[in-house]
């Protein structure tokens, strides 16, 4: 299983083109995805109602792992270690990413520039 980023699926979203997507590519090689619920909250915040079918059905064929207390704890962790190094990263990366590492899954990303911060986490980029 693969954990899908925000903005591996907004690519797909917006390109008229979807085999030229990183998303098209990525269900050439993999059989099973899921995302976090934060994504799903980001992509759903951000739409309107001429996009929410689209979502609805693409987040049917897709399960949505919660971000639960173990998550938020780990999270909370990772801000305190950036910030001591006077790094910053966005909560809802953060928790994407802990949401890849406590269940030992790649993250599919095409923000390799943030994910790559964070330790033990094993991205798949273009």
């Amino acid at each position: 299983m693969l954990l899908i980023d925000t903005s591996v699926l907004i690519e797909y979203f917006r390109k008229l083109k979807k085999d030229e997507t990183f998303f098209y590519r990525l269900a050439e090689t993999h059989t099973a995805f899921c995302i976090s619920t934060i994504t799903k909250y980001e992509i759903l915040v951000g739409s309107n109602a001429q996009q929410d079918g689209f979502w609805q059905k693409l987040f049917e064929r897709i399960p949505a792992i919660p971000f639960d207390d173990a998550a938020a704890m780990e999270t909370v962790l990772i801000r305190k270690e950036m910030k001591a190094k006077s790094e910053n990263l966005g909560f809802e990366d953060m928790a994407i990413a802990v949401t890849a590492r406590q269940k030992g899954l790649s993250l599919a990303t095409l923000n390799e520039k943030h994910f790559k911060k964070i330790a033990n986490l094993t991205l798949v980029t273009r």
